[in-house]
């Protein structure tokens, strides 16, 4: 007979849900190997705009008809759970997942040509004022120039 703890009162009480597995016991609670209780969680706006999102990717490819997508599409702004939005996609091929939260990588080609832009107008101007500094002391030969005192004006 198993026992525990209640901390209310401070007695040891014979547990009633000793013989139940803990999946049974905690909402939510997941079984590595066991997808059972996935299906329960509810869902929120972001895995609704990504089921739509892959329905729409399905129509574009021709997986999808046009009255398809839109019943789709309504069952899934229905969905609650899981459950709903993996039966609803369980005909169609699974897209590849990105992590939760990070955009998808998308290349920019103008990237690399703006740090070159970047890099050129700076070796620019480095050497605009290398040259106004050379130049004013090459005219003096590395002198400053004469003061003008009194009378010399």
């Amino acid at each position: 007979m198993t026992r525990r703890y209640d901390v209310r009162t401070g007695m040891l009480e014979h547990d009633p849900d000793a013989g139940q597995p803990r999946e049974q016991l905690v909402p939510g609670w997941r079984v590595p190997g066991s997808t059972r209780y996935d299906y329960d969680l509810r869902i929120g706006d972001v895995e609704r705009d990504a089921t739509m999102a892959q329905l729409r990717e399905h129509f574009v490819a021709g997986r999808l008809t046009f009255d398809e997508l839109t019943e789709r599409i309504d069952l899934a702004l229905a969905a609650k759970t899981q459950g709903q939005i993996d039966r609803l996609m369980a005909d169609l091929p699974r897209a590849a997942r990105t992590a939760r939260g990070e955009p998808p990588q998308v290349s920019d080609p103008d990237a690399g040509r703006f740090v070159v832009f970047a890099m050129l107008l700076f070796a620019l101007a480095t050497w605009i004022l290398i040259m106004a500094w050379m130049s004013r002391h090459a005219y003096y030969g590395g002198q400053y120039p004469p003061f003008p005192g009194p009378g010399r004006g």
